[in-house]
């Protein structure tokens, strides 16, 4: 189905720079970048079920910003049986943009903090941009919710042993079991695009365009 809106996770914690990143970020993109077009789902209303939390996530393809290794936005859906159409990692996307977070505030939305939040929200917006626009070969496939509770309390971070993904660029990563984003078949930013030819065994799954496979 074609996509209209995104649903967006931000990372919930309150102990690292990243997570005020997510969440600012995520403002950015629903109240600036794409408004009337970003949903943002509150985890704890989506684990309780609340009808328009888990509509949200059934209806659009879900981005997961994670402020850390351990992926809680990324996680949380997985726990639910959904997969995030994309996972930015921001310390790793930070670093490779030229942030260092540690000179952030989580508490004040200035400097570092809002700077990067704002590259983060930009590169989301452009994404999505390209996932709606009209005559896009992206098509959103409705998921269904399969709980979980055997995959609680795992101590491997980053979704490790439990998801694979494509690397877009560092920080930036599509699920492989996810289609390949428009940005991919154009073979923007260092991905290369779709030539029709066969995957090489080991490197990279079929549909995975050459991009880099992460565990």
């Amino acid at each position: 189905m074609a996509v209209r809106r995104i649903c967006m996770h931000a990372c919930g914690g309150v102990t690292r720079v990243g997570a005020t990143v997510a969440r600012l970020a995520t403002y950015m993109v629903a109240e600036d970048l794409l408004p009337e077009k970003t949903l943002i789902s509150c985890a704890p209303a989506f684990l309780r079920g609340v009808e328009e939390d888990v509509l949200m996530v059934l209806k659009s393809p879900s981005f997961a910003l994670d402020g850390c290794e351990w992926s809680c936005g990324t996680n949380l859906l997985y726990l639910a049986g959904i997969t995030p159409a994309v996972r930015f990692l921001l310390p790793e996307y930070a670093e490779a943009q030229g942030f260092d977070l540690s000179e952030g505030s989580r508490r004040y939305p200035a400097g570092v903090t809002q700077e990067f939040a704002r590259v983060v929200a930009e590169r989301v917006a452009g994404i999505a941009r390209e996932m709606m626009e009209r005559g896009s070969p992206y098509r959103f496939e409705r998921p269904a919710l399969k709980m979980q509770p055997d995959k609680w309390f795992r101590t491997n971070p980053n979704m490790e042993g439990v998801m694979e993904f494509v690397q877009l660029e560092p920080g930036i990563y599509r699920p492989h079991t996810m289609p390949p984003l428009p940005e991919e078949r154009a073979g923007k930013h260092g991905v290369e695009p779709d030539t029709g030819g066969e995957a090489e065994v080991g490197h990279r799954p079929e549909g995975d365009l050459g991009a880099k496979v992460t565990r």
